[in-house]
């Protein structure tokens, strides 16, 4: 815009932290920029005079956070300034209005304060021209903006306004709009417009009746809901200021009503539809069904839909993902809300990650200690500006300052526990950093109310259920609701094999020849107690001609994710593991898997047998027993 030059006065105030005085500050004229004034030593009230002088013939006062910050340290020092009385215009809360779908404009920072990104620091005067710089780029932006969302703005960011802001913004957008300011009436029909379709109807109906209650929540609420459904993220500073815009918008996006007539509602609610919406299964799993008949896996997704805290118990294989993704994804896309998945293992997150971008989906990613630093830094990236609705990480991760600092910056909309069976005494030895789980998200919430928790676990025997009920009851306050889906899997056939030392291997070997033929596809999963046994006995099997191969924990990392490649894309017929191979591998034909040792508890043999089958196709599960292993 080469003739952007606003009659107005752009300062910037700098102010002492313990003291709470202007040590210094600079102005500029818009429409004059040689006209400047910068004080940074001296007698602050005739360095006020000049500042009162420099404004003579300005029609407004701009500032980034003027209204919050600037104004009321000059009314402290010196009320009767002329400049006190001009309509005041401010970037910092215009910013949200003109970039809603990248409230970051480039030379606004992303943290709670939202201050200037600045080329150096502590120059008032180089932030006045910022302010400037920033002015121009949000009238040209909004100069673009809908001719009805304007409309609505420019009532709504005036009808709750200080005589000088309200001032200022009418002026502001009438030149904007060239009309003036518009009645109740059409302010009203325009935000019915905005909305219509894309909220519940219901809600949509009481929130118009308050508009005008609302002011600029609503503006902020209609400008992220503009653009809703894409990489948006309202600022944080928007949502600690004006707490009621993020509560809007989870009101009318998703908060159901009764009304069976309500579109929206019918569509967007309905778990069923949202499976179909986002991963085209018409149905879900029919087992394991609740009480009601109802299949287990549907069951769980409406109360977590609901905002319910849940404990669900499903056997391995039986969809337990689908339960936090589908609620993770529409929130997401309804209200831009981030859910956090705690998870123990790398590979686990993996494969949840490239499950979904299989999809195409590409708002989930995961952050673990084995990323590099560039790779580190883009998944925070994108984290900070609203392009990840489903973040999976290590409960570690959550001790690291960079990731607290970034989340802050996020509204959590729901905390999910995968294999929440750590959250036990038993997974507490496994992964110490689980104890303090319940600490971090109650410090998050602060004084707000504790967003959905949903916790999923293939292995929950009676003691482990009660300790994550008591977790959250005691850390929280919160109470769980149980959906016990127990460990039967009809597709298995377990089998118990007597054997001795000798004859180990060979009837390992016997046992894929009879079970895993040739002419069968899938893959076979043989455990064994030791990582020396899974090397011993992968040499066995090759020696056989067999696809086969070893992993263990000690194996370098790179070796690990390819030989866990090759086996999920059936290049590996065979692989040969210890315990450290399997939790979350998603790997729907595995048709066989035998254990050469006897597991250290039922739990940990039911988690691994239970990776055989998860098409819902027959397979085996057979263990070697030798009284030596007991």
């Amino acid at each position: 815009m080469s003739s952007f030059a606003p009659r107005c006065l752009s300062i910037d105030l700098e102010v002492g932290l313990r003291d709470g005085r202007i040590h210094r500050f600079a102005a500029v004229r818009g429409d004059q920029p040689e006209m400047s004034l910068r004080f940074r030593q001296g007698h602050l009230l005739a360095a006020l005079e000049q500042l009162d002088a420099l404004a003579a013939g300005a029609s407004f006062l701009l500032g980034h956070n003027l209204i919050a910050f600037d104004l009321p340290h000059l009314v402290a020092t010196k009320p009767d300034l002329r400049l006190l009385q001009l309509p005041v215009v401010d970037t910092l809360w215009l910013n949200p209005l003109a970039f809603p779908r990248n409230p970051y404009h480039h030379l606004v920072k992303h943290y709670q304060d939202g201050q200037l990104q600045r080329g150096r620091l502590n120059d008032p005067l180089l932030d006045a021209q910022l302010t400037l710089e920033v002015f121009r780029d949000q009238q040209t932006a909004l100069a673009e903006a809908s001719p009805s969302l304007a409309l609505a703005w420019h009532w709504l960011t005036t009808v709750q306004s200080t005589k000088s802001t309200k001032s200022g913004l009418d002026r502001f957008f009438m030149a904007l709009r060239h009309k003036a300011r518009p009645s109740d009436g059409e302010a009203l029909a325009a935000i019915r417009q905005q909305l219509a379709g894309h909220v519940c109807a219901t809600q949509l109906g009481e929130v118009v009746a308050d508009a005008a209650g609302q002011g600029w929540a609503l503006a902020y609420a209609l400008a992220w809901l503009s653009v809703a459904g894409g990489n948006s993220v309202m600022p944080p500073w928007v949502r600690h200021q004006f707490p009621q815009a993020g509560m809007l918008i989870r009101r009318l996006r998703d908060t159901a009503c009764a009304d069976p007539a309500c579109q929206w509602c019918g569509e967007r609610h309905d778990a069923r539809k949202e499976l179909a919406r986002w991963f085209g299964f018409p149905e879900f799993r029919p087992e394991p069904a609740d009480d009601a008949g109802q299949p287990l896996q549907q069951s769980i997704v409406e109360a977590a839909m609901r905002g319910e805290h849940v404990l669900g118990i499903l056997p391995t294989g039986t969809g337990k993902s689908l339960c936090y993704q589908i609620p993770a994804l529409s929130r997401f896309d309804k209200t831009g809300a981030l859910t956090v998945v705690i998870s123990p293992l790398v590979a686990l997150m993996a494969d949840q990650v490239a499950g979904l971008e299989a999809r195409n989906i590409r708002s989930c990613a995961a952050l673990n200690g084995l990323l590099s630093m560039p790779e580190r830094a883009d998944v925070l990236d994108r984290l900070r500006l609203g392009d990840i609705g489903i973040l999976i990480v290590s409960p570690e991760q959550l001790r690291n300052r960079t990731l607290r600092k970034v989340l802050a910056q996020r509204e959590i909309g729901a905390w999910v526990l995968d294999e929440a069976h750590c959250l036990s005494k038993w997974g507490q030895d496994f992964r110490p950093d689980y104890r303090y789980v319940g600490r971090f998200i109650r410090e998050k919430a602060g004084n707000q109310a504790i967003p959905p928790v949903l916790c999923l676990t293939a292995t929950a025997k009676p003691a482990v259920v009660v300790d994550i009920l008591d977790h959250f009851r005691d850390k929280l306050g919160i109470e769980l609701r149980c959906f016990n889906g127990g460990a039967n899997r009809a597709n298995l056939d377990f089998c118990v094999v007597p054997t001795s030392p000798a004859e180990k291997f060979s009837h390992i070997h016997q046992i894929l020849e009879t079970d895993l033929p040739p002419e069968l596809s899938g893959g076979a999963i043989v455990y064994c107690a030791t990582r020396q046994q899974t090397e011993e006995v992968s040499r066995f099997l090759q020696q056989k001609g067999w696809a086969a191969d070893h992993f263990h924990a000690r194996l370098p990392p790179e070796t690990k994710k390819s030989t866990q490649k090759a086996f999920i894309e059936g290049d590996l017929r065979v692989i040969v593991a210890t315990n450290a191979f399997g939790m979350g591998i998603d790997k729907p034909d595995v048709r066989l898997v035998i254990h050469a040792d006897i597991p250290g508890s039922l739990e940990n043999y039911l988690q691994e047998a239970g990776r055989a089958g998860r098409d819902r196709q027959s397979a085996r599960c057979v263990l070697l027993y030798t009284v030596e292993d007991v």
